[in-house]
């Protein structure tokens, strides 16, 4: 694992000078800054190439196969039973052995340390550690934390106001976003314990998703626009370590900040981080234009729906609020026996009329799928355009796509003759439009002086 653990941190923190706190001027922040660009010259092309590959979202993933998966699980157990110390863990097998030891579960920190059996053990059992500490030794303990387990009035509160969240959709490489916003924790303190339980929920239902565990997490940190408190030395070291617990790859970090007095704060973020973390943290300053477009250079979307868009003078809640209700149905066990899909995928369709549907990758790559096969389609009978539409939809599907309808504040998939009768409209959309273009040119044609046609004939 190229993560430092708690301990070897806590050494670099006391050597450090600083004594434990974030930088505190200019010049401070100067000095570290200068200490951090020394190292990232020192590293090889292979480990810069490699952060950079991270950034962008061009990493290679690890071909999972049956064979790989079933040995590795078996690796993992010997590696478990290898640790001595364990009593989180071993408490949690008590409460639940089915939910400890299943396959399902434990492939998530085999997932994110790319299955490297011995540190996945070490990760799962400091897991159970670090469960305890924030939720308690009762039933929980082997179980998914659910919304409900966070209660405290703090915990609500926390909860309510979005300041850790998800965005609606991945970035072009098909990773979650998770955003950190303190401008919505603004008039709120931060509760050190309320916060840390909110990270590890959010991270953990995100992390459930199995393209999430294949891809990882990019992080924004948003502090563009109304003003929040940043987070003390304190609150961040202890969010690293949860980091630490969770089947949550991290492959960047993106700050984020539109004034300069938060300067020393990001210096010393960039300290404290672990070596792995430090090579993919990147810094963008600058107002919400120039910021979110340098975000997309990283594939991180940013539309007129982001939660990191101002609306009347707050961050927009409209995505989180829906987030949370699907969560509760989730977890209180809905009768409702359609499965809703929270974070679309990058070759999933999407059903709908605004910029979110059709900025999509998903829709962008049916569209050019459409644009491909419209000749055949406009010169094949009523029943050879069935099949071609059926065949798209076949190719998308293959590909691991869904074609989603939003349903109560969740994405549907609907069934293959909805999905067909889409792809058929799409089709005759395109004809249409194609034949209002030619109408215009022949009408602008029409429209010519008399001398300047005869000149463009000639």
């Amino acid at each position: 694992m190229e993560e430092e653990d708690e301990v070897q941190i806590e050494e670099r923190i006391k050597e450090s000078g600083y004594k434990g706190s974030f930088p505190q001027t200019e010049e401070e922040a100067n000095a570290v800054d200068d200490l951090l660009a020394n190292e990232l010259a020192e590293l090889s092309l292979l480990e810069q190439d490699k952060a950079t590959f991270d950034l962008h979202g061009i990493s290679t993933e690890i071909e999972e196969t049956e064979e790989l998966i079933e040995s590795s699980l078996k690796e993992m157990e010997k590696e478990i039973h290898n640790i001595k110390k364990k009593p989180a863990f071993e408490k949690a097998v008590k409460l639940n052995p089915n939910y400890v030891n299943s396959r399902q579960f434990r492939i998530r920190f085999l997932r994110c340390e790319f299955f490297k059996c011995k540190n996945a053990a070490k990760r799962l059992v400091f897991h159970f550690e670090k469960k305890e500490v924030l939720f308690g030794d009762g039933e929980v303990l082997g179980r998914d934390v659910h919304l409900s387990d966070l209660s405290s009035p703090q915990d609500i509160e926390h909860v309510k106001s979005g300041g850790i969240q998800v965005l609606p959709t991945r970035d072009i490489a098909g990773r979650s976003v998770l955003l950190w916003m303190p401008g919505n924790f603004k008039g709120k303190k931060y509760i050190l314990k309320s916060t840390q339980r909110l990270f590890y929920y959010v991270v953990d239902s995100a992390s459930r998703e199995e393209e999430t565990q294949k891809k990882g997490f990019v992080t924004v940190f948003w502090n563009i626009g109304p003003r929040g408190m940043p987070p003390t030395i304190a609150l961040f070291k202890n969010l690293h370590a949860i980091r630490l617990a969770m089947p949550h790859r991290m492959c960047g970090l993106h700050f984020c900040f539109d004034y300069k007095a938060l300067r020393p704060m990001v210096s010393g973020m960039r300290y404290f981080m672990d070596k792995h973390a430090r090579k993919r943290f990147r810094v963008h300053y600058g107002d919400e234009q120039k910021v979110a477009f340098q975000l997309q250079t990283y594939g991180i979307p940013f539309d007129d729906g982001s939660p990191m868009k101002v609306i009347n003078g707050q961050f927009n809640l409209t995505w989180h609020q829906n987030w949370l209700q699907l969560r509760q149905a989730q977890e209180g066990g809905s009768t409702d026996q359609k499965q809703r899909i929270t974070i679309p995928h990058r070759f999933d369709v999407l059903f709908g009329r605004g910029n979110n549907a059709r900025e999509h990758t998903g829709n962008l790559r049916a569209t050019h799928l459409v644009n491909m096969h419209q000749k055949n389609y406009d010169e094949a009978n009523r029943f050879a355009k069935t099949s071609i539409s059926e065949k798209l939809v076949g190719i998308i599907k293959e590909s691991g796509g869904k074609f989603l309808k939003w349903e109560d504040s969740g994405w549907v998939e609907v069934e293959d003759d909805i999905a067909r009768d889409k792809v058929s409209h799409w089709f005759r959309l395109n004809r249409q439009k194609g034949n209002q273009k030619e109408a215009s040119v022949e009408t602008q044609k029409q429209k010519r002086p008399f001398n300047q046609t005869l000149e463009s004939s000639s």
